[in-house]
């Protein structure tokens, strides 16, 4: 399946996590805004870090997610559950016609280091499975 990770966070874990993705995916990771625009993806994994209201750069970057670009978006945020600025975004993506899959991923990032465990890169790997899943199935 054609799909890519992206991510913006100033948190070095988050990228971690993209790349922890990518990896297990054999699947490109860029941060966002990135050198080439997504092209005919099935699927895009969105990470950002949300503290109110995403950034423009994030925001600009979804409202361009049309679905010759992306046909289906799933975000895994470093934030509080259900947030204002998650729903923006999720908004966002939907204005711009792209299918948002309604399981966002909750990860904690501290504001140091950039390792995560075992079992907290196993866990978005099986995410980020389960969302190929539910794309292939076209649930």
């Amino acid at each position: 399946m054609k799909m890519r990770v992206m991510y913006s966070s100033k948190k070095g874990k988050m990228e971690t996590y993209a790349n922890a993705i990518g990896q297990a995916c054999e699947c490109l990771v860029n941060d966002i805004p990135p050198a080439y625009p997504a092209d005919k993806e099935r699927l895009v994994l969105i990470g950002v870090t949300m503290k109110g209201a995403p950034s423009d750069e994030v925001r600009r970057f979804c409202s361009e997610l049309n679905p010759s670009r992306a046909q289906n978006v799933a975000l895994f945020i470093d934030g509080p559950k259900d947030s204002k600025g998650e729903q923006i975004l999720k908004n966002t993506l939907q204005m711009a016609g792209t299918n948002v899959i309604d399981k966002t991923y909750y990860v904690k990032c501290g504001l140091f280091g950039k390792s995560i465990s075992l079992e907290e890169r196993q866990a978005i790997v099986d995410w980020a499975r389960e969302m190929i899943a539910t794309v292939s199935e076209g649930k």
